[in-house]
């Protein structure tokens, strides 16, 4: 066996490996990609049952934040190291949605979006969204749902935020 074929094998092997980690995450909650609330990490929600305010959601909660947040925010997301292998190279990030589980009231004002990943007779998808007029919310229990595109798939995470 030659230097080249020794090589070929082991990059194989690791595209392998590599395929089967992206194989082996739970399809669309999150896992390719990093996420920042202000200056607050977001990490996998341990006990979703212990949040009283989760209990009449409906969808499924995964992440929280390491800390609440003030209500003033900015979010941002990264590569981690199952982008590659899931999603491919982080393209862009959708509106952020915001759902108040304490029935706030939030200041917005009606706006269409369309949505590429829904298509009718190859035509984006078009709704109506509120959108806030500023990017502070008050205090209570919210669920951010951040989605992002990749050059290869979409993931996304929906995360428990207190704003104290």
């Amino acid at each position: 066996m030659n230097h080249r074929t020794a090589l070929m094998g082991v990059l194989l092997s690791v595209v392998l490996a590599l395929g089967a980690c992206a194989q082996n995450l739970p399809r669309y909650r999150g896992y390719s990609f990093d996420a920042m609330i202000e200056d607050a990490h977001v990490i996998p929600l341990n006990d979703a049952e212990s949040i009283p305010a989760l209990k009449g959601y409906v969808r499924e909660v995964h992440w929280q934040l390491d800390k609440p947040i003030s209500g003033d925010f900015t979010v941002s997301v990264a590569e981690n190291e199952h982008s590659a292998a899931y999603i491919g190279t982080l393209e862009s990030r959708e509106p952020v949605h915001i759902i108040s589980l304490n029935g706030a009231n939030l200041d917005s004002h009606p706006e269409l979006e369309t949505d590429e990943s829904v298509r009718f007779n190859d035509a984006a998808a078009v709704g109506k969204v509120n959108v806030l007029e500023e990017n502070r919310l008050p205090k209570g229990d919210y669920v951010f749902r951040l989605k992002v595109h990749g050059s290869q798939n979409w993931d996304r995470k929906e995360i428990y935020v207190q704003v104290r």
